[in-house]
């Protein structure tokens, strides 16, 4: 079987094929109708110069004398061409003829449609011979016709015409069917021969295709094909003497080339994959070794901590102490507190050993308990917290990480707002997620550093205050294991807004409410 190029190459070739034996058939044809058509204008012509031929010798001896009966009686030339037709008229010869002449009284001279149209042309076009052939009739027939001339020799019996040419022909009738018979077993003989010559060069053209051009390019593509499934080793050998020998070479030459090229990546890729296993074994003794650094400086800051704290309690009750630099010693450690609890949640959450405690929660009662949380640091500057949407919104979370991440968005826009502002929370859903959003009118965040303040200890540059910059990577976290997401963009005016989603859970919400009511 022929590849697809091998076929698109057999179409393009049969479609020439086609069209030169359809133009060699039409050529062909043309010329041997014009051929026979000239065999019988050859034939007529004859005819004509033989009658010609006899009226001049029949004119140059001033008449003939022909016996009827017991007298002898003058013929002239016309009456021998008549006389002559008439007498070949009953023998069924394959030719008649006669002398046609315009406005003679001589029913036997005049002329039919074919001879009025002959003598008009001799007279005005100045021709010498007119022809026609009638394919039509019952019985085709080839006419002729040229004209009638008086010669020297004609005034021997017209001596008071001379100088003068009638306006007559003399017309030849052939047979033409034995003609057109023949040109039938011609075009049937050239039809048959002409399509075996083009079926024999089409085949001759597949096989010469097919063993000069598409085995050779066979092999090449079985070679690339080898080539792609990592086997370097294949080659193509051809022994045709001609350029597909040249390309083999040269292509077995890039593959060895390719196999030595080949060896070296290999060995360079074994050297780079030891040497990132040896950095990825010491990346996770790194590692390790910061997870453990973190928790157990948080374990042993925590253990103090608590210390202070209770001492400082004890001071308080006993009220032997001053109270401004114990409300001081108090806010210190509240402050180192939340940077150690910090640093143990994010400790989890980059370790992978968050725990939630899911369960159907009404955000909007989550948003109010986070506010309450921060209600005191919104005093301090007179910020007013609007939630646009009041309509209870159920979904599956756990309530107290989910407090966690309002809280450290609020407790943000709170310390980024001016004094008497406002924040507004807005929450929203759709089939599958609730949205909510902190939208706050501080000195925002820029374009350059929104996709940078998730990351872990890093500070908005506008930031000079406290804090070592887990809380919005421990946001990002919760609300990751959670399944949803989180993501700041830049409002019309100062300020950015926070989002995040969470998906509702496969639970229904109303149901839900119920058990919680």
């Amino acid at each position: 079987m022929f590849s697809s190029l091998g076929r698109k190459i057999l179409f393009a070739i049969a479609s020439i094929l086609i069209l030169f034996w359809l133009f060699f058939f039409w050529w062909s044809v043309k010329e041997q109708k014009k051929f026979y058509l000239q065999q019988m204008r050859r034939e007529a012509q004859a005819i004509y110069h033989y009658i010609v031929l006899a009226r001049e010798w029949i004119s140059s001896q001033g008449g003939i004398f022909v016996k009827q009966g017991e007298r002898f009686i003058k013929i002239t030339p016309s009456h021998f061409t008549k006389e002559l037709a008439r007498f070949a008229a009953p023998r069924n010869l394959p030719f008649t003829f006669k002398v046609a002449v315009i406005n003679t009284q001589n029913p036997s001279h005049r002329p039919d449609e074919f001879e009025k149209k002959a003598i008009l042309a001799f007279q005005k076009e100045n021709i010498q011979e007119y022809w026609k052939l009638y394919e039509n009739q019952t019985t085709p027939v080839f006419k002729y016709a040229a004209p009638l001339k008086f010669q020297k020799v004609c005034f021997n019996c017209h001596s008071n015409i001379k100088n003068y040419q009638p306006p007559a022909c003399i017309s030849v009738t052939l047979s033409a069917k034995p003609f057109l018979e023949e040109l039938k077993k011609n075009y049937l003989r050239l039809s048959i021969s002409s399509v075996l010559i083009t079926i024999l060069i089409f085949l001759a053209l597949c096989w010469l295709i097919k063993y000069l051009i598409l085995t050779p390019l066979n092999k090449f593509i079985l070679a690339a094909k080898e080539i792609e499934k990592g086997n370097f080793n294949i080659r193509v050998k051809l022994n045709t003497g001609d350029e597909w020998e040249k390309l083999s070479i040269c292509f077995n030459e890039m593959l060895d080339s390719l196999a030595k090229q080949q060896e070296k990546l290999e060995e360079k890729v074994r050297e780079a994959t030891k040497e990132l296993y040896q950095a990825y074994s010491e990346l996770k003794k790194t590692e390790k070794f910061r997870s453990e650094f973190f928790s157990n400086i948080t374990h042993e800051l925590k253990t103090p901590v608590t210390a202070i704290k209770g001492t400082v309690d004890l001071i308080e009750r006993k009220k032997s102490a001053d109270h401004k630099h114990l409300a001081i010693i108090k806010k210190n450690i509240e402050k180192l507190s939340k940077m150690i609890n910090d640093l143990l949640d994010y400790s989890k959450i980059e370790s992978g050993q968050i725990e939630l405690l899911k369960e159907e929660n009404n955000l909007i009662e989550t948003i109010e308990d986070a506010i309450f949380m921060v209600s005191s640091l919104l005093q301090q500057k007179n910020i007013e917290i609007i939630l646009e949407n009041k309509k209870d919104i159920w979904a599956n979370y756990d309530n107290e990480k989910i407090q966690q991440v309002l809280s450290n968005l609020l407790i943000n826009a709170i310390k980024f707002s001016p004094e008497n502002g406002k924040i507004i929370i807005k929450v929203s859903e759709n089939e599958k997620d609730v949205i909510v959003s902190v939208e706050d009118f501080g000195p925002g965040i820029p374009p350059e550093e929104q996709e940078k303040v998730f990351q872990k200890f890093y500070r908005v540059s506008k930031d000079k205050r406290e804090g070592i910059g887990l809380g919005l990577a421990i946001c990002k976290g919760i609300i990751e294991a959670h399944g949803g997401k989180i993501w700041v963009s830049q409002p019309d005016h100062r300020g950015c807004i926070f989002h995040f989603t969470l998906p509702k859970g496969e639970e229904d919400g109303r149901k839900s409410q119920n058990s919680h009511h």
